[in-house]
């Protein structure tokens, strides 16, 4: 079956087919030149015939290129013979045949290198055997055909080329799409982890603390615990809801707002959140060392920074009181040279172990803090300490 797309080509091309057998009976070239001509115009129009009603190489089944590559060097070689005796009118088979060889880049090299040749050999000797006089014009239109493919061939090549670039293009936004997707669903599951470890762990601290207020009567003491419980359930409940309004944006292809991005402190003064964090700390049964060590002016940073230095504060402070219940622990907070460093310490008691090894938090830390400009964190052990220390460029900077 003909596709519709090939339908006009087909037609067109059997129209010259039938302008060159018409050119040749018309002209009288039988009668003058011997049936000879008959026979080469009969055969270099079924070559041609061949060569359009079968597809390029790279769609044949197998054994249909040869027939076609046979079909070139026959059609070409009979038309070239034929073309002086025929007064140029087997110049129609010759220049499709010769373009068929050179411009389908599914065909061999050799291939039009070898009907290129014939031409250039036959077209003179057809002019000498019909006892003519070799027309120069003629071998120049057999450099013309070639010229012709060679120019269809590279064009072919260089559409090829883009149309692969292209696809390579559109698979390379592909992947970094679903890289960014997958980015942004870690960087929430990291949230989604900071908040249950901070929240929950919390929850339980002060639940523990009221059931042990109200076994010993201090009715008072306990609903005081149960208040505070439940203001942290209600802040980790507001950022599992940023965390996980972050963790379905990406994928609904939405932008989330404001106020659902994963950061709680975004855009906000970061001492602010620091002694916010803190003072949970001391509710929750925690220590302090002392009060936060500021150094520096009062610093602004956007969402993104300002949240991983957040999370960083509270990840150390929910490991220091599962780990080191008791320990005091020291904070700082230094603005110089457009950078900020935050540093969170606490004595280690001997033999115990420390969350350094294996957890998660930690390493959702350093991963958060990888991506930030000027970014990076870690959580090592030192002089009997455990110390937590991140830093990024401030924005602008």
């Amino acid at each position: 079956m003909i596709s519709r797309d090939r339908r006009l080509p087909l037609a067109l091309h059997g129209l010259g087919m039938a302008v060159v057998g018409y050119g040749v009976l018309a002209g009288g070239f039988v009668d003058r030149r011997g049936p000879w001509v008959a026979w080469t115009t009969a055969v270099a129009i079924v070559a041609w015939a061949v060569v359009q009603l079968l597809p390029r190489p790279a769609r044949l089944h197998r054994g249909a290129p040869t027939a076609r590559r046979a079909a070139i060097l026959v059609g070409v070689a009979v038309a070239s013979v034929s073309t002086a005796p025929t007064n140029g009118v087997h110049l129609a088979p010759q220049a499709v045949l010769l373009i068929a060889a050179f411009s389908d880049d599914d065909e061999p090299v050799w291939l039009g290198a070898t009907a290129a040749l014939s031409a250039l050999v036959l077209t003179p000797l057809g002019a000498v055997l019909s006892h003519g006089s070799p027309a120069f014009s003629y071998l120049a239109a057999v450099a013309v055909w070639v010229l012709i493919g060679i120019t269809r061939r590279q064009a072919g090549a260089a559409v090829a080329r883009t149309r692969e670039l292209e696809a390579r293009q559109l698979e390379a936004r592909e992947q970094g799409a679903r890289a960014g997707a997958l980015a942004s669903r870690q960087a929430a599951a990291r949230d989604i982890h900071d908040v249950l470890a901070h929240s929950l762990g919390g929850l339980v601290v002060q639940l523990d603390a009221a059931e042990a207020l109200l076994e010993s009567g201090r009715v008072g003491d306990a609903r005081t615990k149960v208040s505070q419980a439940r203001s942290l359930a209600a802040d980790g409940l507001a950022d599992a809801r940023r965390a996980v309004a972050a963790l379905r944006a990406p994928s609904e292809g939405g932008d989330p707002g404001e106020g659902d991005r994963p950061s709680a402190a975004a855009a906000s003064d970061l001492r602010d959140a620091v002694e916010r964090l803190l003072r949970v700390h001391k509710e929750l049964g925690g220590e302090i060392a002392a009060p936060l060590d500021v150094s520096g002016a009062s610093v602004t940073l956007p969402g993104p920074v300002a949240g991983a230095f957040e999370r960083a504060l509270q990840e150390a402070l929910s490991n220091a009181r599962r780990h080191a219940p008791g320990a005091p622990v020291a904070a700082s907070l230094v603005a110089s040279g457009g950078l900020v460093r935050l540093t969170v310490s606490n004595a280690v008691a001997p033999g115990r172990h420390t969350v350094a090894r294996d957890g998660h938090g930690l390493a959702g830390m350093v991963e958060r803090f990888a991506a930030l400009p000027g970014g990076a964190a870690e959580a090592v052990e030192r002089d009997g300490r455990f110390v937590v220390s991140a830093c990024a460029r401030a924005a602008g900077e």
